[in-house]
């Protein structure tokens, strides 16, 4: 489509239902009645709107394909991680949003050798000492086990298999990721305020 310019540019100004779409905006993940401060009309196939989030004020676009960009992370939030896992979690739940399902795997694999580390296993060990290491600690449960294993496997096929993993696989990872996440770090963080205050 070729570029036309200022003139297929709309500025709106919130008087008619076009200058209002309804949207979960990925920034502060709320559903909202966002603005759309102006569009680029270039056909009724190529369309593009700027939206502004009124809970956080911040920016997206709705594109073309009909997705709004940034996307919302996949997953639930967590409480409690340190920096370099809150980190590692976010790029893990935000690789979902665009369809990274691949990258997906391969840090929420790291995820488990960044939670090993922070515990108190040595940095630069195998694999396989890290996850030895959480269950001898007792971090990993015996009922744990074998979906903590399923981050390792998904993480291990995403990198070693020229076969992409799927969206459905790639959830689910991050869902078994949160769940550990859950009880090593949020439960803590969350019972210290009821403990603080007995």
């Amino acid at each position: 489509m070729e570029y036309k310019g200022h003139l297929s540019v709309t500025k709106h100004d919130g008087s008619n239902k076009d200058s209002w779409y309804s949207y979960t905006c990925g920034h502060c993940n709320t559903k909202v009645s966002g603005a759309v401060v102006c569009g680029y009309y270039a056909s009724a196939q190529h369309t593009i709107r700027w939206l502004l989030c009124p809970n956080c004020g911040n920016g997206s676009v709705l594109a073309e394909d009909g997705n709004v960009y940034p996307g919302v992370p996949f997953g639930p939030n967590i409480e409690g991680l340190p920096e370099n896992v809150l980190k590692a979690y976010k790029e893990a739940r935000n690789c979902v949003s665009v369809n990274a399902f691949t990258s997906c795997e391969l840090i929420c694999r790291k995820i488990l050798m960044h939670v090993a580390v922070e515990k108190g296993a040595n940095e630069g060990d195998s694999f396989t000492n890290y996850l030895s290491y959480l269950e001898e600690k007792g971090f990993i449960t015996p009922p744990m086990k074998n979906w903590v294993d399923l981050i390792r496997q998904h993480g291990n096929k995403a990198t070693h298999l020229l076969e992409s993993p799927d969206e459905k696989r790639a959830e689910s990872t991050i869902m078994f990721t949160a769940e550990l996440l859950r009880l090593i770090y949020e439960m803590e963080h969350i019972s210290k305020q009821y403990i603080e205050k007995a």
